[in-house]
C-alpha cells in the first residue's frame, strides 16, 4: 500500500445530535433525567430516561441491545447470522422468528432500492479491510470475484428456514441491528407503567426520540461531515433518526477518502454523497427500515433518491441529504434550520 495514511475515526464520534428541549424536569418535584452510557457492537448506547423508574428503564433498554447483539452478531458463534454463515452452500437453517422478521423486512428494503442496500456485501466489504481493519485497496479482479455471491439474491428464506446459495456467501447485519435495536425498545417502552415522560436513546448515532407522542418539537441535529458541531437541525415529533455518513469509519490513501459504506453495484465504497439522515415514523421495525434505508440513500444519486423517496414517503417523515459536493437538500415535509454561523 506505500504509505498510505489510515483513519478509523472513533466510535464515540456522534452522528446525529438531538438538541432536546426537555422542559419537564423543570417543573415542581420532577426528578431530574437519568443518563446511563453503555458500550456494546462496537459503539456507544446512550440512554437518557425522564420521569417513570428512569433507572430500571435504562438498564432494561442495555441488555434489550444486548440481546439484539446475540441474535444477529457477525462474530459470536452462537448468533443467528453465525449460524447461517457457517451453512452456508449446506442447505436451510433454522433461525428464531425475530431474526426471520428482520430479515424479510431488510431483504424487502433490498429489493425497493434495486438493490443499493445489501446485506450480503460482506464478501466484498472484508476484501476493502473494514471487517478485519486491516485495510487496503483491492483490485478490480478481485472486487469482481466476490460482487458474484455477494448479492442479497444468495439468500433465500422460507418461514424461518435461512440458506445461502454459495459457500463463500456471508450476509452481516450489523448495519441495521441498530436500528432493530432501537425497534424492540420501543416495544419495550410502549408497555411501562408508569410510562416515562421522554426518553431518548442515541446508539452510535441512531436515534429513538420517545414520549408517548407528547412531545412534537423535538430538535435534531444535523452533523456536519466536514467540521465539528451541526450544520442545522429539523423539528419532529416522537421518531427513529439514522444517519450514514463516510466520516466515522473509513481509511484514506493517495489522498483518497475510502468509506466503510460499500455500492453493492460497483464493489466500491460509495462516493455519492457525504451523509444521509432519515427519519422515520415510529412503528413495528421502523428503525430497522430506517437504518437500511439509509445505505440505500446513501449510495444513490439524487435522481435515485427521489425515486426511492416516492417509494417509501408512506414510512418517513423526512431525509436530510449533504452531497459529495457540500451542497444539503431535504426529502419530505422538513426543513432543515441552518445554526449560527453556518
Amino acid at each position: 500500500m506505500g504509505r498510505s495514511r489510515r483513519i478509523l475515526i472513533a466510535v464515540s464520534s456522534i452522528v446525529v445530535v438531538v438538541v432536546a428541549l426537555i422542559v419537564t424536569a423543570r417543573l415542581v418535584g420532577a426528578a431530574p433525567p437519568v443518563t446511563d452510557t453503555y458500550f456494546l457492537m462496537d459503539t456507544v448506547l446512550t440512554v437518557k430516561t425522564s420521569g417513570g423508574d428512569a433507572g430500571a428503564i435504562n438498564s432494561r433498554l442495555h441488555e434489550l441491545a444486548q440481546e439484539v447483539e446475540s441474535l444477529t452478531s457477525y462474530y459470536q458463534e452462537d448468533s443467528d447470522t453465525m449460524r447461517v454463515n457457517n451453512g452456508a452452500g449446506s442447505g436451510p437453517v433454522q433461525v428464531s422468528a425475530d431474526y426471520a422478521a428482520l430479515l424479510r423486512t431488510v431483504l424487502d428494503v433490498s429489493q425497493l432500492s434495486s438493490g443499493k442496500v445489501d446485506i450480503a456485501i460482506s464478501p466484498v466489504s472484508s476484501l476493502w479491510g473494514f471487517t478485519t481493519k486491516q485495510f487496503r485497496v483491492p483490485s478490480a479482479d478481485e472486487i469482481q470475484l466476490a460482487l458474484s455471491y455477494s448479492q442479497h439474491t444468495q439468500v433465500r428464506l422460507s418461514g424461518q428456514a435461512v440458506s445461502l446459495q454459495d459457500r463463500r456467501a456471508r450476509i452481516d447485519l450489523s448495519g441495521i441491528a441498530k436500528g432493530y435495536s432501537l425497534d424492540v425498545m420501543q416495544k419495550y417502552l410502549r408497555t411501562v407503567s408508569p410510562q416515562p415522560r421522554q426518553v431518548i436513546v442515541d446508539f452510535g448515532g441512531n436515534l429513538l426520540l420517545y414520549s408517548a407522542g407528547r412531545k412534537t418539537d423535538w430538535k435534531v441535529g444535523i452533523r456536519d461531515p466536514r467540521g465539528s458541531g451541526i450544520i442545522g437541525y429539523v423539528r419532529s415529533g416522537d421518531a427513529f433518526v439514522a444517519t450514514s455518513g463516510d466520516y466515522e469509519r473509513y481509511f484514506e490513501q493517495g489522498g483518497k477518502r475510502y468509506c466503510h459504506i460499500i455500492d453493492p453495484a460497483t464493489g466500491f465504497p460509495s462516493t455519492a454523497n457525504r451523509s444521509v439522515t432519515v427519519i422515520t415514523q415510529t412503528g413495528d421495525l421502523a428503525g430497522s427500515v430506517g437504518d437500511a434505508l439509509g445505505k440505500a440513500f446513501f449510495c444513490s444519486t439524487a435522481d435515485e433518491q427521489q425515486s426511492l423517496f416516492d417509494l417509501v414517503d408512506d414510512r418517513v417523515l423526512g431525509i436530510v441529504v449533504i452531497a459529495a459536493d457540500g451542497t444539503e437538500r431535504t426529502l419530505g415535509p422538513i426543513s432543515l434550520t441552518r445554526t449560527a454561523g453556518t
